[in-house]
C-alpha cells in the first residue's frame, strides 16, 4: 500500500506514471500507424481487372 501512496504522491512516482502513460500512448500510435500502412499497401498490391498491379 505504501508503494501506491508513493506512486501517486511523490515527484518520482508521478514522473514514472507520466513515462508509463507516454509509452502506452506511443505504442498505440505506432500500432495504428503500422496497421493503416499495411492496409494501404495491401490495397496497392492487389491486382486490378487486367491482372497487373496498381501503381502508387
Amino acid at each position: 500500500m505504501d508503494a501506491l501512496i508513493d506512486l501517486f504522491t511523490s515527484f518520482s512516482g508521478l514522473l514514472s506514471l507520466g513515462v508509463i502513460a507516454f509509452i502506452f500512448l506511443m505504442a498505440t500510435y505506432l500500432i495504428r500507424l503500422a496497421l493503416r500502412n499495411i492496409d494501404k499497401d495491401s490495397h496497392l498490391a492487389e491486382p486490378d481487372s487486367n491482372g497487373a498491379r496498381r501503381q502508387s
